[in-house]
């Protein structure tokens, strides 16, 4: 009997092998025949062959802080959707996970495209960057009395996030292309005219923190570049006479009640300090070691909007001084990987680009700290990885990419050095 089931299963076998392997071979078909496939495939293999060869540490760095902000976007938002038209505790939640997921679809991408080849794209970049955010003043969507979206029906698209990204990449293709033109003084105030047409179209908006971030982006490139020091010192020096001229000329705009409401939030507890003072409830509400996950007071309606730009509240709230520090520290490894890895770059384009992407997570951070304990006037800005948005983490996530591509010439060098030192 036992003879006769052996040889009864052998046909089967065979049949699922064959059925397989016509399977196999249709999809292999499909990859090696098509334009789509052929890309898919390409995209695949070279994301394989980076992420197998990156700074993998500052990819798990990512996944985690990524993961814990779509629980924390799920914490602080679920009770906001009691009063939906059909109610969804999950809403936000599923909404971050797949803008979560399709981040990292882009930054697999881009860890697998070679930087080098962002020497065609930089001027394009500038120029749409430019065109989005002029475009974004004119038919973007008004929340608040701030023009920062375009509506797109299935999401909505912010130029301003966008345009960190694309000055990066300008002003590093830019710096590479042209290193002794950085001596020039023409080279350096059309630098500087970039900079302020992205400055003050962003502040029309308006949006200061989004303003200043990609400033000290764009500055702290032209300045490991070689730009004068006088820039940076004049620069400087304009921000603080812009701020002391709304101070004591314009009481009437809207920038003064910002500037102004910050210093002492609770003057105005029901009106232009509402949002702060909730913050800062939450964050002494916490404590020491928190109230728990998932036990949050603020998010009960009481701050607005918990899981965007005052996430950091409900953190702090839910886990704690202890919480807000062990992020914080897992944010400065972030920094300090790309850093390194700019430091280490096998050239200057590299250096130029983990340099930008680097000061770009840290000053997000800075500032999304400072606007939720009151250190500065609150504005919209993110909280890298963490905040509910779609535009905010794919941003994110390409630049990771970006830098997790620059890591891969490293480590493929200290493996040729160890296989040199093995041979002699």
């Amino acid at each position: 009997m036992g003879l006769k089931s052996k040889k009864e299963k052998k046909p089967k076998e065979k049949k699922k092998k064959t059925k397989k392997a016509k399977s196999d071979k249709k999809r292999i078909n499909f990859l090696e025949n098509t334009r789509l496939g052929r890309f898919v495939m390409g995209c695949y293999n070279n994301s394989k062959e980076a992420i197998g060869s990156c700074n993998k540490l500052i990819l798990f760095t990512v996944i985690g802080i990524t993961i814990f902000g779509v629980l924390m976007v799920f914490s602080a938002s679920y009770y906001q959707t009691v009063y939906m038209a059909d109610p969804d505790p999950l809403y936000y939640m599923k909404k971050q996970l797949f803008n979560a997921l399709t981040g990292f679809v882009m930054l697999f991408f881009f860890a697998g495209y070679d930087y080098h080849k962002y020497e065609k794209w930089g001027n394009i970049a500038i120029i749409i960057s430019l065109l989005s955010l002029a475009l974004v003043l004119v038919f973007g969507v008004e929340v608040n009395g701030a023009k920062r979206w375009f509506n797109l029906g299935f999401t909505s698209l912010t130029p301003s996030e966008f345009s960190k990204l694309f000055v990066i990449l300008f002003t590093g293709t830019y710096l590479n292309r042209n290193p002794e033109k950085m001596k020039k003084l023409s080279t350096q105030v059309f630098l500087v005219l970039i900079l302020l047409a992205h400055v003050l179209l962003i502040m029309k908006q308006p949006n200061l923190s989004t303003a200043i971030v990609i400033a000290l982006i764009m500055g702290s490139i032209l300045l490991v570049g070689g730009l004068y020091m006088g820039w940076i010192v004049a620069g400087l020096a304009g921000g603080v006479a812009l701020v002391g001229a709304i101070l004591v000329f314009f009481r009437d705009i809207h920038w003064y009640s910002r500037i102004t409401s910050f210093l002492d939030p609770f003057s105005d507890a029901q009106g232009t300090g509402y949002q702060v003072t909730q913050g800062l409830i939450a964050l002494g509400n916490g404590g020491l070691f928190g109230l728990g996950a998932g036990k949050s007071v603020a998010k009960n309606l009481y701050l607005p909007e918990p899981h965007n730009d005052f996430i950091l509240a409900i953190i702090g709230e839910e886990f704690g001084f202890i919480g807000f520090i062990v992020l914080m520290a897992v944010y400065v490894g972030l920094f300090y990987l790309c850093i390194i890895t700019a430091v280490r770059a096998t050239d200057r384009l590299g250096f130029y680009l983990a340099t930008g992407v680097g000061v770009m997570v840290g000053l997000q951070v800075v500032i999304n700290v400072a606007v939720v304990t009151s250190s500065m006037p609150p504005t919209g800005i993110t909280l890298p990885f963490v905040s509910y948005g779609g535009t905010s983490i794919w941003v994110f996530m390409i630049a990771i990419g970006i830098v997790l591509n620059i890591s891969r010439g490293q480590f493929k060098e200290k493996k040729n050095n160890r296989k040199v030192a093995k041979q002699k």
